[in-house]
């Protein structure tokens, strides 16, 4: 196996093996980075229910990110070979070290509060570990606990147990059998070993053996043979007075609450094992704990908490002297009743904004805020607010009537904004507005450096600029290079002592893997520091912080080198996030958050804004439907393979290949922007537009992944998908310039030559079945119709009566479908020689929410010619966005989580 390449894995060396598999160091050789492959076994492809299974689990667990456990990537196949790809962690694993015996009461303290905290997150989305052992926790150089394997022993075998004990101390392939126990035996909890179904109480029973070994150096329950130790674990008790005689009390009373054998006198969370365990003396916590405040009291006393929590934070920003560390003070910022947050929203069915709304001043005491009134309207005037920490109450500010877009001047005193097409500012109190400069729309991103410069990034397709605070003509800083895939330079953030700045790179207007850069202001040259992620901002304490698909990240940053030191950590899980695959104007790659120079963070909850939530269903002739497994997402038009085995789809950027049989979705393409894709008539190539920066363009790739993309054409407009000729040799495709035209594409000489090219938008071009005839849409006559020309040119003739769109042909020849509004409606071909003549339009049925679109046609059918596959879009309702969640003292928090060396 070592020196094999599996996909675009390349196996380095093997580093351990288990009864899930053999684990090998691989090398990622598309993201040019080492991961760790699990080799599943050979029992999973004979199990196409469990392997399922086992694939649902992981893709759950993929969406499980936190400092504490490591990450999963994938599940591949390869050669015939499933296996997981997952984050390679360095170090020993627990075990390991406990080899060499008990650790020191603090170092035992602080793994296993760390453990807490991975088991803690994991738990609050109910994903439970089952297999929690030393072995399956690593130790990192860097004194970070990452757990291994969360929740793959439930995901290998999800049945109810009935009795038979697993050989320890590793998972073995005898856990084939049905009711199999999972876990290792001295780990086990009472309920477990008795084979009674598990919950998170389990994992709670096998943290306090864990702690207790750290302790000790011994297994809580120890023997000889499993029969031994499940005994111990049934019946017995640790030797207690084998703990330190300097244990503080409360780390012996949360040992035993971990280790009741009662599950039901046990702690029901780890939350709690966690804040009891971390008031021993000496033991700092600074996990947030105002969360778990008894908030009945709000009703009454609402305002009078927020107004003295407020407070007494101001009192401690001025009292950093002290000796106690500082705590952390989360609270509520409610927007103006009938008010929502605004950034640049552009349509009525998208509340969330699209540029950052709100900023904090450097002392952490306001927040200037951009809002709307919620009063119908479909073009709502914003305007900014100003809200003082210590008021409940924000006023509008005088003179920003209309501005968006709002950034801080320095020292507080000033605020610069967008509106009517120019740059503003305008005293924070309020006052007459003063015009910096005009641009052509509301900009990405706006920083007002300490130098006394904006620096801000024009409307799409640019690079950044820079205009005296003043008023002047912007200069160029920056100029996208397309040598380098750069489409747009976005979210400049000038670094402290004016070394440089960080910024937003877009590869294309619908990126939503966006790239982190450094502008180094004495070289005018910058670089890439991180992959998939977004406006980036330098804190004070020495950390770099940006977005990652809606999770703020934080990494040390060394300022003289302009470049990270290690790997980004996330430290707020969900912030709002200006991403989506679907639309330019929501793509902006802004986050609603701000970072005061004082500690305190502002955000707003949200995530990346939701994708469509479509789903995918079979309807026969008479409008009967039926869901396509479990698929649901952001679908872009699918199209059924040739053999009717497996379905395409684009969703995310991606293309994947659903197979019908295994009803497993996998992802075909790893970069960019793939989106309709079209099945070569002998299956084994996919052909569909793409985008590296600029236009889409045509591009293919063969299915099996034996090669990559190919690029078939380079234009300056973009390509629109189509359908193919029979014999592979033409395809009919759209290009859009001024208006939507129908070309085709000889594969031979890769020629192109124009088919029906008008002032009208010519759209929806597909082949018929003997690759005589052409049916397309064109509105040259005001609505649009549907039309058929034959190949080799002739007069088109109009086949829809009253309006129609999206032509598709049978396989039979005989009939051609089409839609209008919610019908589908099925013309019988009466004759092709020497003219073509068709009957007139019967409606097959009418269903309301499936996806239509243009110029590409969003439906398919079987060769059987009895069901369609069509796109339903889920119902959708916005919800305003009218709270802000301040955090007071976050810097204490960002350094536990994300500590910088000195």
């Amino acid at each position: 196996m070592v020196g094999k390449t599996l996909s675009h894995y390349k196996i380095l060396d093997k580093i351990g093996a288990g009864g899930m598999g053999e684990v090998y160091r691989a090398e990622d050789l598309r993201l040019h980075r080492q991961v760790a492959v699990k080799m599943l076994p050979d029992l999973f492809a004979g199990d196409p229910e469990r392997l399922a299974r086992f694939e649902r689990e992981a893709k759950l667990l993929a969406a499980l990110s936190h400092p504490n456990i490591a990450a999963i990537y994938g599940l591949e196949e390869a050669e015939g070979k499933r296996f997981l790809v997952l984050e390679l962690v360095e170090g020993e694993t627990l075990a390991q070290r406990l080899g060499r015996g008990p650790l020191p009461v603090d170092e035992a303290l602080e793994v296993c509060r760390q453990i807490a905290e991975g088991l803690e997150v994991a738990h609050e989305k109910s994903i439970v570990h089952r297999d929690l052992k030393p072995s399956n926790i690593k130790l990192t150089p860097e004194g970070k606990v990452k757990i291994l394997d969360f929740g793959l022993a439930r995901a290998f075998l999800d049945r109810s147990p009935v009795g038979v004990i697993v050989d320890s101390p590793t998972i073995t392939a005898e856990m084939t059998q049905p009711g199999v126990i999972l876990g290792t035996a001295a780990y086990m909890s009472p309920e477990h070993a008795k084979g009674k179904p598990v919950d998170k109480r389990a994992d709670i029973w096998a943290f306090g053996c864990i702690l207790f070994e750290c302790l000790t150096g011994k297994t809580a329950f120890p023997g000889e043979t499993i029969t031994e130790v499940l005994a111990a674990v049934l019946k017995g008790e640790p030797d207690w007075d084998a703990l330190p005689k300097d244990l503080p009390a409360n780390v012996r009373a949360v040992l035993r609450r971990c280790l009741q054998k009662d599950r039901n006198v046990r702690f029901h969370e780890i939350a709690d094992a966690r804040i009891e365990l971390f008031e021993a003396p000496g033991v700092v916590s600074t996990k947030e704990t105002v969360r778990r405040f008894p908030w009945i009291w709000v009703g009454a006393v609402g305002a009078v908490v927020l107004l003295a929590g407020v407070l007494i934070g101001r009192l401690i920003l001025k009292s950093r002297a002290i000796s106690a560390p500082l705590v952390l003070s989360r609270t509520t910022i409610k927007v103006e009743p009938g008010y929502s947050l605004d950034g640049m929203r552009r349509a009525v069915d998208f509340l969330w904004p699209t540029r950052t709304a709100m900023v904090l001043s450097s002392d952490g005491r306001f927040v200037v805020y951009c809002a709307v009134k919620d009063d119908g309207s479909s073009t709502p005037t914003p305007g900014l607010f100003l809200r003082r920490l210590d008021e409940l109450e924000a006023k509008p500010i005088r003179g920003a009537e209309g501005g968006t877009c709002p950034v801080l001047s320095p020292d507080d005193k000033w605020i610069c904004f967008y509106a009517e097409k120019k740059l503003r500012k305008v005293p924070v109190e309020g006052g007459v507005a003063q015009d910096i400069c005009e641009v052509s729309d509301a900009p990405y991103g706006i920083n007002w450096a300490q130098e006394g410069f904006l620096n801000f990034s024009k409307y799409r397709g640019q690079g950044l600029l820079r205009v005296s605070a003043d008023g002047g003509t912007p200069v160029a800083l920056t100029h996208p290079d397309q040598n380098r895939k750069e489409f747009d330079h976005r979210l400049p953030s000038v670094l402290p002592r004016g070394k440089g700045a960080l910024f937003t790179i877009m590869a294309h207007e619908f990126d939503i893997l966006p790239s982190v850069a450094v502008l180094d202001f004495a070289s005018h040259t910058w670089k890439v520091l991180f992959g998939d992620g977004s406006d980036a901002r330098y804190v004070p304490t020495g950390h770099l912080v940006f977005l990652r698909q809606g999770k703020l990240m934080a990494v040390p940053f060394d300022l003289d080198k302009l470049e990270a030191n290690g790997q980004p950590v996330p430290v707020i899980e969900t912030v709002m996030h200006a991403l989506n695959s679907s639309h330019t104007t929501y793509n902006s790659g802004a986050g609603q958050f701000s970072i005061s120079s004082s500690g305190s963070l502002i955000y707003v909850t949200g995530g990346t804004f939701p994708y469509e939530n479509n789903s995918m269903f079979w309807l026969d002739q008479k409008g009967n439907a039926e869901r396509v497994g479990s698929l649901t997402g952001s679908f872009l038009p699918a199209r059924i393979s040739p053999d009717g085995k497996k379905i395409v789809y684009a969703s995310q950027q991606h293309l994947w290949i659903y197979d019908l049989e295994r009803g497993i979705p996998e992802r075909l393409t790893s970069s960019g922007r793939a989106s309709f894709p079209v099945w070569t008539p002998d299956g084994k190539r996919l052909f569909f537009v793409f985008v590296e920066f600029g236009p889409a363009n045509l591009f293919w790739m063969p299915v099996d992944g034996s090669s990559g993309m190919e690029k078939l054409r380079t234009s300056e407009f973009n390509d629109w998908s189509g359908s193919w000729s029979p014999d592979g040799e033409i395809y009919a495709f759209v290009e859009s310039r001024n208006n939507f035209d129908i070309f085709l594409f000889h594969l031979k000489d890769r020629s192109v030559t124009p088919f029906a090219t008008t002032s009208a938008n010519e759209m929806h071009a597909e082949f018929s079945p003997d690759g005589k005839w052409l049916a397309y849409t064109s509105n040259e006559l005001g609505t649009t119709e549907v039309f058929v020309r034959a190949v080799s040119g002739g007069r088109a003739l109009r086949i829809s009566p009253e309006g129609g769109t999206e032509p598709l042909w049978g396989a039979s020849g005989r009939r051609i479908y089409f839609r209008k509004g919610n019908g589908v409606f099925a013309l019988d071909i009466l004759r092709t020689d020497p003219d073509f003549a068709v009957s007139k339009p019967r409606l097959l049925f009418e269903q309301a929410g499936y996806v239509s679109t243009t110029p590409t046609r969003s439906y398919d059918m079987t060769r059987d010619e009895q069901r369609f596959l069509m796109i339903k879009r889920e119902e959708r309702k916005p919800q305003p966005v009218t709270e802000m969640i301040l955090i007071q003292n976050w810097f204490e928090e960002l350094n536990r989580l994300c500590p910088v060396k000195k």
